[in-house]
Parts: C-alpha cells; structure tokens; sequence
C-alpha cells in the first residue's frame, strides 16, 4: 500500500491459499472452503481516493503471461527531488518492478538484473531505491539487495557479491533477506538463518563490501526463531519480529517474538520467550520478554507479527492469526486421506486429523475470537489490545499493512484468502477500545497445549513425511 497524490493505492495477491497448497502438491484436492470458479491469478492494483468521494477504482491487471500472481510492496519515491511516482514489486515467477507517476498508467521497468521471485521490502536511502528480494526457490538462499536512482533509466545495481574476491562472510550478510528498514542513517536487513535469525545493518549511509555489523543472532537468543518478517522504528529504536520455522509454525501454530534495538546496537527481547512447543533443546533457558508477554502476545496462533507501525506516538502491531487455518488443514487432510495414507500411513494419517478436529472443536468451544489481533502501546514494552477478532471478520487472518499516508490517516489492509481482503481507515484510536495484556492473556489456550504437546514426539518424528505436502523452499509462499 502507498499514496500518491489525492489516492490510496493497493497491490493485492490472487488466491494465496491455493497457489500455496499447489505449488507444494499439484495432485491436492482443494476443500470447498477456498476454490474460487473460476480461478484467475493475474494481480490486480486499486485506488481510492481519499475524500471518499469516489468508489474503488482498478488501475492495473496483469497480463496474461507475465506470471504476476501478487504484489508484496509499493512505495513513494521522488527521483532526483522531483516529482513523485510508486514502484510496486512483484510476486510470481519473476520479481519485476512496475512504475507509474499518475497512478493510472503502470509499466513493468524492462530488467535483467534482478533475481528472484518476489520482494517484501523496498526502502530510500540518500536519493535511492533500495530493493531486497527473495528466491523462493532457491536450495541455497543468499542475499539479494539492489539500487537505483531510478530503474527506468538506471539500472539496477547488485549490492551484496557473494562470490566477489575478497568477499568476508563475518563482515557481509550471508541468507536471503526477509525485510529491511532504514534507522539511524542506516541500512537494516533481516536474514532467514537455519541457526536462528539475524539482523545486519551497514556501517555508513549505504551498503559496501565487507562493511556491515552483524547486530543480532540466533534468533534473539532462541533458534526457534528463523525469519524476521517486520521491521518498524519507534522512540529511536528499531523493532523487529521473529518467526518460527516455516511451513512448520504455520502447521503447528507457535508464535512470534519481538525485540528492539537501540542506536548503540544493544537489543532486548520485548515480546516472547515461550514458543509454547519445546522445539529446541535451549528453549527452556531462553530469557522472558521485559513486556512479560510470552511468544505471540501469549498466544502461539500469532505466528508472527506482521506489521510494526509507528501512529500518533504509538506502537501499533498487527498479526498474522493462524487459528482459522487449523480447519482449512483439517479439511486439506479430510479431502486426501486416501493419499496421505499412502504416503505416511493409517496411524498417523488418522492421528492427524483427530489432532486437528480436537483443536478445532476447542477453539469453538471456548469461543476464541478468531481473526488478526492488533496491539498498540505508549511506551514499547507495555501493550494492550485494540481488537482480536480480525475487526469483527474471522476470515481476516492478518494485519497484512499498516500504513500512514501524508494527511495522517492510518490505513489498515487485512489478509483474508477466504473473501478477499478489505482496507480500513482511521484517524485516531480511541482509548476506550483497549484491551489489558496481562498474564491470563489467552489461559483459555491451555487445552490446545496439552493436546498438541502430548502428540508433539509422534508428530515430530513424522514430521518429514509431513513436509512433502509442506516443503521448505517454499517457505515464503506463506506470506
């Protein structure tokens, strides 16, 4: 999402659920609850204006063979300190950059320097377009970072040369780069790491060989954690969140945590410190989050935070709430049962699906508010929520974008595979729609807990098996 002008623009992803689950098994059968008719996965882009005194309008349709099925980023840009356009990256086969400097005319920039499939972080630095982009494909991840001054008449220039002579992998980022955000006249990026997370940051202004600091590692001090997927910057501090191994957190819910670190590159762990699965054999010793909110706000369904947001001095987090999925996984196993039996066998194929029909009962039973949760906080540490229920819509499982235009309106852009996704628009969060976080935040959880830990040693030992239906290199796809 990004504004240009007197409008909102929008870049959204088409049939997120089903591209995932045939991307990682051609041969599933779809259930009901997420086949659209007919399918069509060319991306759209869609404008509003702000006023309000016009409908949505569609800008843009990709066309039928440029394997654009999604758009992860946009943002403003004024080349040379003229006048201002978007560029918006994309998701699919390719990663392309499309351009436009009125909003209703969009090209896809010609290039033959980017790699990779899909982008989920583009920044400005001293003039510059900064791009970070992902291979979902790749066995072998590595860091992909670009610039331009402006890619319709520059062309990009690769930033991080792995295999460049003199190439220093303590003084370089080494994984493929989740996110990245400018803080303190730097150049912040996540990496993915098997061992656990990690946050480099430039020494200057702008990346140069063998001149980056690695800040933070292992994952914030628990392996568990293996990608960041947020960065935001509030009160002079950059926070950033962990997520769990994926596909697998996304399988079996664990949540998220969140650190911040300062300008003097000291961190602490805010959100987290309980993973709610003993995944590792150092998840025990890992210290608790100062807020005193375990992983995912207490709750392990928030399997990451998927927006951090600065608004009216504010901290604001939106998650990504994997609870409604526990039924599109069961009715996934239900419709492919025969299959999966063949692959891993009765036992364990039926052990599954009693698993994922327990937790779904429960999570009825218990009327959990399924839905996204945002949270929002005065000073960074202590945070109360703003709702749980994916505004009043279950079907919205993430917070998908934060984002504050010019005029200072918040604008929200839910995820939700199911319906679509919606936006929504504020202009000041009321106090009175908080809710405390305090330590019986989601106690009602602890049945899902016991079940799901009592089967963990027979699901984990299984869990390879499972993967075939869940892949690694396809990760990304998840969000």
């Amino acid at each position: 999402m990004s504004d240009l002008g007197d409008f909102i623009y929008v870049g959204t992803g088409r049939n997120i659920l089903i591209n995932i689950i045939k991307s990682i098994e051609p041969m599933t059968k779809l259930p009901v609850l997420i086949e659209p008719d007919p399918i069509d996965n060319r991306a759209e882009i869609w404008r509003f204006k702000k006023d309000g005194y016009q409908p949505w309008q569609i800008v843009y349709k990709a066309p039928k063979d440029s394997g654009i099925t999604g758009f992860r980023f946009m943002i403003k840009h004024e080349p040379f300190g003229g006048s201002p356009c978007l560029f918006a990256a994309t998701f699919g086969s390719k990663v392309q950059i499309l351009k436009t400097t009125n909003g209703v005319n969009w090209f896809i920039l010609p290039d033959n320097v980017l790699q990779g499939t899909s982008s989920r972080a583009m920044v400005i630095q001293k003039g510059k377009v900064y791009v970070s982009t992902i291979d979902e494909l790749s066995q072998t991840p590595t860091p992909l970072l670009y610039s331009s001054k402006d890619p319709e008449f520059y062309s990009w220039e690769s930033l991080i040369d792995v295999t460049a002579t003199g190439f220093d992998p303590a003084k370089n980022p080494t994984g493929a780069i989740s996110n990245m955000a400018v803080f303190n006249n730097k150049i912040y990026v996540g990496i993915g790491d098997s061992g656990g997370a990690q946050v480099w940051r430039t020494n200057g202004p702008e990346p140069k060989l063998n001149d980056w600091t690695l800040i933070v590692d292992k994952g914030f001090g628990d392996p568990a954690n293996k990608y960041t997927l947020s960065f935001g910057v509030f009160k002079n501090h950059l926070y950033v969140s962990g997520t769990k191994e994926l596909p697998l957190a996304w399988f079996m819910p664990m949540g998220c945590d969140i650190i911040r670190i300062s300008k003097n590159d000291e961190w602490i762990l805010i959100v987290g410190g309980n993973s709610f699965l003993p995944l590792t054999a150092s998840s025990g010793g890992v210290q608790k989050g100062v807020s005193g909110l375990g992983s995912g706000f207490n709750n392990p369904f928030n399997v990451y935070a998927w927006q951090i947001q600065e608004y009216h001095d504010q901290l604001l987090i939106s998650t990504f709430d994997d609870s409604i999925n526990m039924e599109v996984i069961l009715n996934t196993l239900l419709a492919n049962k025969l299959a999966l039996e063949q692959l891993i066998g009765k036992t364990v194929t039926n052990l599954l699906i009693e698993i994922y029909e327990s937790v779904v009962g429960i999570l009825r039973a218990i009327k959990y508010p399924i839905g996204f949760d945002l949270y929002i906080s005065e000073d960074g540490v202590h945070f109360s929520s703003i709702f749980l229920n994916g505004l009043n819509n279950p079907n919205n499982y993430g917070g998908r974008i934060l984002y504050v235009d010019g005029h200072e309106k918040l604008y929200l852009g839910t995820a939700n595979p199911f319906q679509g996704c919606e936006v929504w628009r504020t202009r000041e969060i009321d106090d009175d729609d908080r809710r405390s976080c305090g330590k019986d935040h989601y106690k009602s959880l602890g049945l899902i807990r016991e079940i799901i830990c009592d089967k963990y040693d027979i699901i984990s030992q299984n869990v390879p098996a499972i993967l075939k239906f869940l892949p690694k290199e396809h990760y990304h796809r998840f969000f």
